[in-house]
């Protein structure tokens, strides 16, 4: 669906969402597969994946770097508490969902104050 929505962009749009989905799909798999050779279990679904391929087709390779950041601050502000009550497993997707919604709506303005605080 993000790649259909992407040709409205032309061939740029189009470019910029198919390089979005490989971003996403190349960085979870990876992940998941250093996860599972530390962990010796696997350490990612193959949905969180699937959804991060899903998720670069619609906001680009620079809205999977914000996703997966913003996913793993969010999950990192729960897991901490849950972890010290006691040891949980928390799914990743959640958090990635969260992220990949306000990177959706709200990217290009983070991206703007991260520029202008950088000040490039």
């Amino acid at each position: 669906m993000g790649l259909l929505l992407a040709l409205r962009g032309g061939l740029g749009g189009l470019l910029t969402a198919v390089i979005g989905a490989g971003i996403g799909f190349a960085l979870l798999y990876a992940i998941a597969w250093a996860g599972e050779r530390v962990f010796r279990e696997e350490a990612m679904g193959g949905g969180d994946i699937k959804m991060m391929t899903m998720v670069g087709a619609f906001v680009g390779w620079k809205g999977v770097l914000l996703t997966l950041f913003g996913g793993a601050l969010l999950g990192t502000l729960v897991f901490i508490p849950l972890t010290i009550r006691k040891r949980r497993l928390v799914p990743f997707g959640v958090f990635l969902a969260a992220a990949a919604g306000i990177t959706f709506v709200f990217g290009e303005a983070i991206f703007r104050w991260y520029g202008a605080f950088l000040r490039v």
